[in-house]
């Protein structure tokens, strides 16, 4: 009975609050998006057809839409609700966010998908977004003069190595968590890697086959 109290208090003392900031703050940030696309229009009278205006919207589509769908299902068991606001919000989800969120949620021994792993990992989001403004502040001011100092090996390699890095960190901070289901979540992302199967249909049949073959693992108590 106190879990279930705890659970409305905190869903009407914080969820509640977050989901109508949190689309405020993103349907603003849907508007203001189309600002230059408004200014030139008015200021100039510059407008695409709406032939061309339709081309590129379904391209990106094309290559984008299944996002739309895939990150905010992958991301929220460790965002949460307003994590995956704040995520949306600020950029760099998998590159920054998620790595920042998971290590916060590790360190502390708080795990995802309750109300302690979303608070400590909106703690972590909030610490990469600011930490992020600071060095990108210092990167958009300096950061070409110290690129030009960097042999070219040092660039080459931190654009080859940085993200995927990132992406190998990410994936043992949750694979030690649970290494059975490492097991075959692995194989399978080389394997459709290893038959050329495009990066967004990867990704999709990763997260659901996964999710598929881990809750049919579990009905069958093969795995705990």
């Amino acid at each position: 009975m106190a879990d279930n109290n705890l659970a409305v208090q905190y869903r009407k003392n914080f969820t509640d609050p977050s989901i109508v900031i949190g689309t405020i703050t993103v349907a603003l940030a849907m508007i203001t998006s189309f600002l230059p696309n408004i200014y030139l229009y008015f200021a100039y009278g510059v407008f695409p057809d709406w032939e061309h205006l339709l081309t590129a919207w379904g391209n990106i589509v094309v290559m984008c839409g299944a996002f739309y769908i895939v990150e905010p299902v992958s991301y929220f068991p460790i965002f949460g609700l307003t994590g995956t606001y704040i995520g949306i919000l600020s950029g760099n989800i998998s590159q920054i966010r998620l790595p920042a969120a998971a290590t916060a949620q590790d360190v502390l021994g708080a795990p995802a998908g309750t109300e302690k792993g979303e608070i400590v990992g909106i703690l972590g989001i909030c610490g990469s977004v600011v930490t992020n403004i600071l060095f990108l502040t210092v990167a958009v001011i300096g950061g070409e003069v110290i690129l030009r100092l960097l042999p070219t090996s040092v660039t080459n390699a931190m654009s080859k190595f940085i993200l995927p890095s990132l992406f190998g960190a990410c994936f043992t901070t949750m694979a030690v968590k649970k290494m059975s289901i490492t097991l075959y979540a692995l194989p399978l992302a080389l394997f459709l890697r290893y038959i050329a199967v495009p990066a967004w249909l990867c990704i999709i049949i990763c997260i659901f086959g996964v999710l598929g073959i881990t809750y049919t693992l579990y009905k069958a108590k093969i795995i705990r």
